[in-house]
């Protein structure tokens, strides 16, 4: 993954511009929808965003190999009273953006998340827990660095913020009637300050656009729970089609590596010795995957509403090696529209 990276940052730095003027005036002139920071403004620009995340996770993965729940709390399985066995998903993003100058956009990104996840007993009970709320918000300044023709190349200088909680509750089975704190992945935030620097390159050529992106999520310290969540690196390539002045569509390769958690709650501590419920070990969270996508970009480029943008994306998952059993990734779709004025 790191080598990857390595040579997109190189193919960005060093990409041979075309004859044309890049613009994001046009159908493709936006990267799918999925990637955030992708372009820039000019000077005295607003733009409005909205999204809406819906990812499903169907079934578990120990590696590269699928495992069911039966398996997981099997005593000759993975041995653990309780498995997970889905977790919907949905997260509305929000986002605004304002160009102080033509070399420099201010970014900044408010989540609301909302998660439930179903769970198998060893003794063949079910239950459901589910969690809400605010996550981390990202405040990101985006410099464009090369501007020649057709192509550009900019930095996505961003943090994260703690503002989503880690400390989210619900009954369960072993509390009833009291609530419980919930597993790692039921909590809309991480609880730490972060880094999150990348590097972003555009080009376009007659009805082509295309684009690749390095970001990364650098976890600073601990939280107030002693543990912090695994740093994140993520690289991704796109290519757009303009169809028309309105339409456009996109297809992109993702592939990105999490690590797992350092540190660990000590709330969980029983739970772990017990072999309680994966979702509580602090070492089954990391994992490397690769996704494809396919997007439609919906573009006014005069009128009333000109500036206005509908996309969508459909990302399936192609390769998943997770440190597991672990809650696999089965589709993730983004609907929204963003406003530029």
């Amino acid at each position: 993954m790191k080598r990857i990276i390595k040579m997109m940052i190189l193919s960005m730095l060093f990409a041979t511009p075309c004859l044309s003027q890049w613009t994001s005036g046009r159908p493709d002139g936006h990267a799918p929808l999925g990637v955030m920071g992708d372009h820039t403004h000019e000077g005295g620009e607003f733009m409005l965003s909205y999204r809406f995340v819906s990812m499903q996770m169907d079934g578990s993965r120990d590696g590269t190999d699928a495992i069911t729940a039966s398996e997981v709390v099997s005593p000759s399985g993975g041995n653990f009273m309780i498995s997970p066995e889905k977790m919907p998903m949905q997260m509305h993003m929000f986002g605004v953006m304002f160009a102080p100058s033509s070399r420099i956009t201010l970014m900044a990104m408010v989540p609301f998340v909302s998660m439930e996840m179903e769970h198998l007993t060893r003794a063949g009970g079910s239950f459901t827990t589910k969690s809400s709320g605010i996550g981390d918000v990202s405040l990101t300044a985006l410099v464009l660095l090369s501007e020649n023709g057709s192509s550009r190349v900019h930095l996505n200088a961003g943090i994260g913020l703690p503002t989503g909680s880690i400390e989210e509750k619900d009954v369960t089975p072993a509390s009833a009637p009291n609530k419980a704190l919930l597993p790692y992945p039921m909590q809309p935030g991480s609880g730490t300050l972060d880094l999150r620097p990348g590097l972003t390159y555009l080009g376009q050529n007659g009805a082509w656009s295309w684009g690749a992106q390095a970001t990364a999520k650098i976890r600073l310290g601990e939280n107030d729970s002693n543990y912090r969540l695994g740093n994140q690196f993520t690289g991704t390539f796109w290519g757009a089609r303009r169809l028309s002045q309105a339409f456009g569509l996109s297809v992109r390769l993702a592939g990105s590596r999490t690590g797992n958690i350092e540190g660990a709650n000590p709330a969980f501590a029983g739970m772990v010795q017990n072999r309680m419920v994966p979702t509580v070990f602090a070492d089954l969270r990391g994992g490397t995957r690769l996704d494809a996508g396919l997007g439609m970009n919906y573009y006014l480029s005069n009128g009333a509403l000109h500036g206005f943008r509908l996309a969508v994306e459909a990302i399936l998952p192609i390769y998943q090696n997770l440190d597991g059993p672990q809650l696999e990734t089965d589709l993730q779709i983004v609907v929204g529209t963003q406003y530029a004025f």
